[in-house]
């Protein structure tokens, strides 16, 4: 009896979750800004599912308040994030490109991308992100934010006209952002219930072309809402063609039995 080889082109460590996201078939470049209680998460999930470039911006260094949310330890304390962040995405990655990058995002001009992830913790930086993302036509960019047990995620296309008017209404000088005491701002779990949700619009936009602009949830609750299923061009011109085919097929199947 022939034993079988294994199939080289299939990704055995990722066989389980092929039909949503290939490794093999796509190789995006991903950018973060911030590797705190959100990027940190999102990085380590992105490099579990497959993903294995990467540019992590984060100017700060691991304190003591940032151990219990991120994926830091006691003896990274006084290091700059994203230099112990390295390690452990390409420890938990395969075959990952990691660079760091020790400065605060300022709107320079970022590395070419194809996502942008926006991991920061104020209004201004987000203004200042997503108007480099349309400077600079990034494909996608989402948005992650935190307050308490309740958490938003905004994925839209810089290069879409109604996409861009949308977000920049997200994040308007007038939207008062309610204050938090400090032991009340973020728990483990909420911290990865984002990162979740920001891998899972991710690997939508990249396998699939569709996204969902919005999706606020409400942990203490456990209610999520979302906005409707968004797609591009040309995936709705495939999905056109490929139900052209199929009424094709499906006429010309029902003459042969005439």
């Amino acid at each position: 009896m022939e034993i079988p080889l294994p199939n080289p082109t299939v990704s055995r460590p990722h066989l389980r979750q092929l039909d949503w996201y290939d490794p093999n078939v796509f190789d995006p470049r991903v950018t973060i800004i911030g590797a705190g209680g959100i990027g940190s998460w999102v990085t380590i999930t992105l490099a579990k599912l497959g993903v294995r470039r990467f540019v992590v911006y984060d100017s700060d260094a691991v304190e003591e308040h940032n151990l219990g949310s991120t994926p830091y330890h006691m003896s990274s304390l006084a290091e700059k994030k994203v230099g112990v962040l390295k390690p452990i995405a390409e420890h938990y990655g395969f075959g990952v490109k990691f660079r760091g990058v020790t400065k605060k995002f300022n709107g320079s001009k970022l590395p070419p991308t194809d996502v942008l992830i926006s991991a920061v913790d104020s209004m201004e930086a987000r203004r200042m992100l997503f108007k480099a993302a349309v400077e600079q036509k990034i494909n996608f960019f989402i948005d992650g934010r935190i307050g308490g047990e309740n958490l938003r995620v905004y994925s839209v296309r810089p290069t879409d006209t109604e996409d861009r008017k949308f977000y920049r209404l997200t994040t308007k000088k007038s939207i008062i952002v309610a204050h938090l005491p400090c032991t009340g701002q973020q728990c483990i779990d909420i911290g990865l219930a984002v990162s979740s949700l920001i891998v899972r619009s991710f690997r939508n936009w990249i396998a699939r072309e569709e996204y969902v602009p919005e999706v606020i949830a409400k942990i203490s609750h456990l209610q999520i809402f979302s906005s409707p299923v968004k797609e591009s061009k040309e995936r709705k011109k495939w999905k056109a063609y490929v139900d052209d085919q199929r009424a094709r097929i499906r006429d010309e199947t029902s003459r042969v039995g005439e």
